[in-house]
């Protein structure tokens, strides 16, 4: 393992009870793409789970982890699991080796959107990781959970602690589909040519 490994976070909460929840669809693309792969089953660190599968092609490991700690502290599990294989400076990383995945509430349900860098915005998972890497210099694959149902709930939090619906539900595997198509090309070509091959695309999805 070396530096040039590919380190896929999908954020979530832990339990049961958010298993299905909109703001664990992180936690389910990584999932998805781990079955999808054929990566062998999870195993449990200190503050996070962790999968790793070596890929020919890209002739690279890449690792998917799901964080333990709940949302908000999201930052102390990945700068754990980056500092256990050896990287301290994500600054000096290469933007496309770190992938957080993680659910967007700007974002129309079905959308998907590959950013580089940037702030967390609202969400709280992604500001807790900046704020531990002192850093904003990993790759972020954003997942749309923005709806009309959203108006049937007290607050924003209700939302995205909440279920898919039903509807929502029978579109994830299509997401998650695509989600692996663009987690297979940032692996192998990067993130920069991911953006130029998805995301004009993905605007009108």
């Amino acid at each position: 393992m070396s530096c040039s490994d590919i380190f896929i976070f999908g954020l979530g909460n832990p339990g049961l009870e958010y298993k299905f929840s909109r703001h664990n669809f992180g936690f389910i693309a990584v999932d998805g793409f781990a079955g999808t792969n054929n990566f062998p089953g999870f195993t449990q660190k200190k503050n996070y789970l962790l999968s790793s599968l070596f890929f020919p092609l890209a002739k690279r490991f890449v690792h998917l982890i799901k964080p333990l700690t709940y949302m908000n502290l999201s930052g102390i599990s990945v700068k754990e699991a980056l500092k256990k294989h050896g990287i301290f400076n994500i600054t000096d990383e290469n933007p496309s080796n770190i992938i957080v995945i993680h659910d967007d509430l700007d974002l129309d349900f079905g959308k998907i959107k590959i950013k580089i860098g940037g702030s967390g915005g609202s969400h709280n998972g992604v500001i807790s990781i900046v704020n531990s890497l002192q850093s904003k210099n990993f790759t972020r694959l954003k997942l749309g959970i923005n709806s009309p149902l959203k108006n049937k709930f007290r607050t924003g939090v209700d939302y995205v602690l909440a279920h898919f619906s039903k509807n929502e539900i029978k579109q994830i595997p299509g997401i998650l589909q695509v989600a692996n198509d663009i987690l297979f090309e940032i692996i192998n070509s990067g993130a920069l040519q991911a953006m130029n091959k998805f995301n004009r695309v993905l605007k009108g999805a």
